[in-house]
């Protein structure tokens, strides 16, 4: 339970309640098998009867006596309470089992539900850290699923121990209602007792988890042969066996007070079990002495004392218990019902979208700022630009400027904290998440590849889905058709080596075009290329550009670099400088004055000549060549 504790030290925090977990709890069992949600419910009836049989059936015995009945009908009422009992106690046990058996694989639905909504739910919460903390202790829940678990088999059992009580409480009440409240009474101190102990074993639990962490420090440091090469240099066995026996003796002596506190307990409640055991025979024989009682009833009414104890204290335990496995749910329950501030319903509609789709989209930034959570100072400030219809925007700008927030923003992962962003004219709020996301492609710097096929890594789609047709220009616009074709299996080749070793690894450059002809196969009317040449080589690279303009024909695209060179088959440059656009233009314009663009431009402009010369320098000295601008970027402050 270690990579469990964690999840439980927020007590305090607590946005659903116990009943309402374990009905969600009931309900997710029933999604996940009807058969194990009446397992839950039904078990109850069998597991009470045959108890309060059990309980019955000595009396009855003590009856038929007493009667002196023949032994014939004596053995056949024996037989037939036995077999009652014995079939209700068959039922329970197959009911538990199977709620024991189901409960283990339920962490599976949740696992389910949580990779579905991590995936789905909308980007900044990933960002966010409140909500990391959420959804980290809800994949440990899923993951693990002992509270879930937990709760498929705890419930159904408070049930059974809340009927029990009932059922034995009402009989008991027939006769004495004091005797009734002094064992409720009891049993509670001595549940309440043992509760004290329990907060006393939390409270010391940080001072022995930093004793246990120092032992395991030692032990650590003990095997490791970094390590070692100090101990017997600097002669340290003893200290660090000096340090080891404080650890341990504390560990002890914090044990010693927690057991010290589960002493009193079990004493006090020994006291308390004497004293109600106590009052029940001493009522129960007076009532029988007086012949208030028969001795049938005498044995029935102690059964029911009995019975009714365990029920109670049962019950009030499992009450105790329920706090960590009311926790997973509601861990699993903030995650699961995180709202998403996108709109998830109607949006502009099947018709006004495929006249979108049709042409270069325009897009509008109007007094647009941005400002993370947690955070005084915006990353964007007042930000007013117009893209026009196909357009090749370049955006570039000092590291920290704001270039990925703005980024994000196009892409409707953030949503301004001021201003609104329009495309054609719509503010992008009135397209629900589906409609805007199939009007943007994006390469990303970090994009990620899966261990599927080529094909289905370009396409995202079922091999008999694609558009043959249109992956043949993605390739080709991209410069990756050659690699394609050489490979031996062509689309189907798989990729991702950590999961097939037969996959075919690509490398940065391959890589990086393959990305660009997935970012070209969706046809979007917007596209957006954060560092397309980072990983090219100078030929690659000029092919990119040559390529540029045809691949982005009846699309309206945003280039971001960090290499001004690049920039200049843009239609237009946004330089942006501490969250702000500072200057814009023509890559002409911008170095025909002073202009910051300028000024940049001449500096790295230098620095590519430093190193140009350096690697020169190197080929000549034979010596390995290793770029700065690869460890370094030319915008790094």
């Amino acid at each position: 339970m270690l990579y469990m504790s964690h999840v439980f030290e927020d007590r305090k925090r607590r946005k659903y309640g116990l009943v309402s977990n374990f009905i969600y709890n009931m309900k997710s069992a029933k999604e996940w098998d009807k058969k194990l949600f009446w397992a839950q419910i039904l078990m109850v009836v069998p597991n009470v009867a045959a108890s309060l049989l059990g309980t019955y059936l000595p009396s009855r015995l003590v009856s038929d006596l007493t009667a002196q009945i023949g032994i014939p009908q004596l053995m056949l009422e024996l037989v037939v309470i036995c077999a009652v009992m014995w079939i209700g106690n068959a039922a329970f046990e197959v009911m538990l089992e199977y709620c024991e058996l189901e409960g283990s694989f339920i962490s599976t639905h949740y696992a389910k539900k949580f990779v579905r909504k991590i995936m789905d739910v909308d980007y900044d919460y990933l960002e966010d850290e409140a909500f990391q903390k959420v959804s980290g202790n809800a994949w440990r829940v899923a993951r693990f699923g002992q509270g879930v678990s937990n709760a498929v088999v705890a419930f159904p059992q408070f049930l059974s121990y809340m009927t029990g009580v009932v059922v034995y409480g009402f009989l008991l009440m027939q006769r004495s209602v004091i005797l009734l409240l002094v064992m409720m009474c009891a049993i509670s101190v001595s549940l309440w007792l043992l509760s004290i102990a329990r907060k006393k074993h939390a409270q010391y639990y940080e001072e022995l988890a930093l004793s246990s962490r120092k032992s395991g420090y030692i032990t650590a440091q003990a095997t490791d042969s970094a390590a070692g090469k100090d101990i017997r240099i600097y002669h340290l066995t003893d200290w660090f066996l000096e340090k080891y026996d404080e650890a341990l003796r504390e560990i002890g002596r914090i044990y010693g007070v927690i057991h010290d506190w589960y002493l009193f307990r079990n004493l006090s409640h020994a006291v308390l079990q004497l004293f109600m055991d106590g009052a029940a025979f001493g009522l129960l024989a007076y009532m029988l002495a007086s012949g208030e009682i028969t001795a049938a009833e005498f044995v029935f009414y102690i059964g029911l004392v009995s019975g009714f104890s365990i029920y109670f204290e049962n019950m009030l335990r499992q009450v105790m218990s329920f706090n960590n496995t009311s926790a997973s749910i509601s861990y699993l329950r903030e995650f699961l019902e995180a709202e998403d501030r996108w709109n998830r319903g109607e949006g502009i509609g099947a018709e006004r979208m495929e006249q979108i789709r049709k042409n270069p989209v325009r897009m509008e930034f109007r007094n647009v700022s941005f400002t993370y959570p947690n955070s005084e100072k915006p990353t964007l400030k007042n930000i007013n630009v117009v893209i026009r219809p196909g357009e090749k925007i370049a955006l570039i700008g000092l590291n920290g400027a704001g270039k990925t927030t703005l980024v994000k923003l196009m892409c409707g992962f953030y949503h301004p904290t001021e201003g609104e962003i329009l495309l054609n004219d719509i503010p992008i709020e009135q397209f629900n998440r589906d409609e805007y996301y199939s009007l943007v492609s994006v390469l990303f710097q970090d994009a990620t590849m899966l261990a599927l096929s080529l094909d289905e890594n370009l396409t995202g789609q079922n091999p008999d889905e694609i558009d043959r047709k249109q992956l043949e220009q993605a390739l080709k616009l991209s410069n990756f058709a050659s690699v394609y074709e050489k490979l031996a299996d062509r689309g189907r080749t798989p990729l991702v080596r950590e999961i097939n070793k037969t996959a075919t690894d690509f490398s940065g450059g391959e890589k990086q075009r393959m990305l660009f002809a997935r970012t070209l196969y969706q046809n979007t009317p917007l596209v957006i290329l954060d560092e397309p040449t980072a990983a090219l080589d100078p030929i690659a690279e000029n092919e990119l550009y040559l390529n540029y303009g045809k691949s982005m024909e009846n699309r309206t695209s945003v280039y971001i670099s960090h290499r001004l060179s690049s920039t200049r088959f843009c239609d237009r440059i946004l330089l942006l400088e501490h969250g702000e656009i500072i200057e814009e233009g023509t890559h002409e314009s911008l170095l025909a004055g002073r202009t910051r663009y300028a000024e940049l431009f001449e500096v790295q402009s230098q620095y590519y000549k430093e190193e140009s010369e350096r690697k020169r320098k190197s080929e000549l000295m034979d010596d390995t060549y290793e770029s700065n601008v690869e460890k370094r970027g030319v915008f790094d402050e």
